[in-house]
């Protein structure tokens, strides 16, 4: 019987497929031996490395702070990863202040994270860094924008926080507190930030567009970081399947949303405007586009998209998640909701008299501010949160305002009845702390 010879064409295709196919084989071996090749014999790189890790923590976060609980210094280092991660406060200051320089985020990070921020602030070192910092720091240090955010703030409180919140009062519903802060910070970082008003948190509940691809965009670039080998996520990237093909489609979204914003708030005029974007356009020459310089605008609309990216990364999960972690341990500590209304704004008829020494709590009557680099929730050092005084002012409008109306009870696993096994939630991977089901809680009115 004669052999048929193939096309040249289907030669050169089989040719390809089997080269792609040996390829693969040899990536999946190289994977394997990253995984389980005892590259290093200690035992947390020994977890890392096969995953073992994963049998009682749900993301890397929380198995580094059990590590870090049981290490006598505060210091655990993952050899594999060439990191060292650590709680010691003199490693903190040593780190963020005293040879700051010496310590950047580096090309691993910024790969990691580059494809969700950019060149955002977040995600750069050097001058990049300083000079954003400079330009966020000029902003949000001005007297009429912080009047502008507090504003906003109080407004948002008033007329959709609390409507929300008496709604589920009266109604007797169960209501994810954790969604409703993560739409209350959406939509204060957007008015703030952006001038527009998203409207997430409106009695419907609509569904944002960019708030969902937001997530998803965090999430899966927060997976990276688990991953036992770059290559791993990076092939998926160069193959556009699975994990990073969502990405993919998420930072398309998340761009194109972004352009929107930026056109529209272009259209609206930023002169009299005080929303961060529009005072980051008008200072950077911005806020029209010139006909002659395509290749400058395309540049600078990049650059401003990587800003609206990083005033929502920190403004809306930031604030949406120490509120909800809040409530979820007044509710475990209600005599601590309790002494907080009976102190809400607690001077009475003498609220408005300047009597500095009510704060002054200390021994003898001293102010002791706690050192920064013990709890380093805002950063410290030269990277201390420029957005630090508005994000608490914010924490402390909406904690007042709801503890003094209305009484939050968890319910489920993370609720009062929960014993101590409820002590620690379960929080999903991402680039913040969210917890894993919401807060499901019922409202009722003081």
């Amino acid at each position: 019987m004669d052999a048929v010879e193939l096309p040249w064409g289907a030669r050169c295709a089989a040719a390809a497929f089997f080269v792609f196919s040996l390829w693969v084989a040899a990536l999946g071996v190289v994977l394997l031996l990253l995984r389980r090749w005892p590259w290093c014999g200690c035992h947390v790189c020994r977890a890392y490395l096969t995953g073992s890790w994963r049998r009682e923590f749900t993301n890397l976060s929380d198995w580094y702070a059990d590590l870090l609980r049981r290490s006598p210094t505060g210091t655990v280092h993952v050899h594999v990863l060439g990191c060292t991660v650590t709680a010691n406060p003199a490693n903190v200051e040593y780190m963020l202040k005293t040879r700051f320089d010496n310590f950047p985020k580096g090309k691993p990070f910024a790969v990691l994270l580059g494809d969700l921020l950019g060149h955002g602030i977040f995600n750069v070192d050097g001058d990049a860094w300083r000079h954003q910092r400079k330009m966020a720091s000029l902003e949000l240090g001005s007297v009429a924008v912080r009047s502008y955010a507090y504003k906003i703030v109080g407004q948002e409180v008033e007329t959709r926080l609390m409507p929300v919140l008496a709604d589920a009062a009266d109604s007797g519903a169960v209501l994810d507190l954790q969604d409703v802060f993560r739409r209350f910070a959406f939509d204060t970082i957007c008015k703030i930030s952006f001038g527009l008003d998203p409207g997430c948190l409106d009695r419907e509940m609509p569904v944002s567009e960019l708030a969902d691809a937001f997530d998803a965009a965090s999430r899966l670039s927060a997976m990276r970081g688990a991953a036992a080998s770059p290559l791993l996520w990076k092939m998926k990237r160069f193959l556009n399947i699975g994990s990073e093909r969502e990405l993919k489609k998420a930072i398309k979204l998340i761009d194109g949303l972004a352009a929107a914003m930026i056109r529209e708030r272009r259209k609206l005029g930023v002169a009299n405007s005080h929303d961060l974007l529009s005072r980051f356009m008008a200072s950077s020459g911005n806020d029209v586009r010139s006909a002659d310089d395509d290749a400058r605008s395309a540049a600078d609309d990049k650059f401003l998209r990587d800003i609206v990216v990083s005033f929502l990364l920190a403004g809306r999960d930031t604030v949406s998640s120490a509120l909800t972690t809040l409530f979820m341990i007044l509710s475990k500590n209600p005599d601590v909701a309790v002494a907080m209304r009976a102190e809400a704004r607690i001077w009475g008829a003498d609220c408005d008299a300047f009597r500095p020494e009510r704060w002054l709590t200390g021994a003898g009557g001293t102010f002791v501010p706690e050192s920064l680099y013990k709890y380093p929730v805002f950063q410290a050092g030269l990277r201390v949160c420029l957005g630090k005084e508005l994000a608490i002012t914010e924490m402390k409008a909406v904690s007042v305002a709801v503890v003094r109306a209305f009484d939050v009870e968890v319910v489920g696993e993370n609720g009062r009845s929960g014993g101590a096994a409820s002590a620690a939630p379960r929080f999903v991977p991402g680039l913040t702390a969210s917890i894993s089901g919401g807060l499901p809680v019922k409202i009722r009115r003081v």
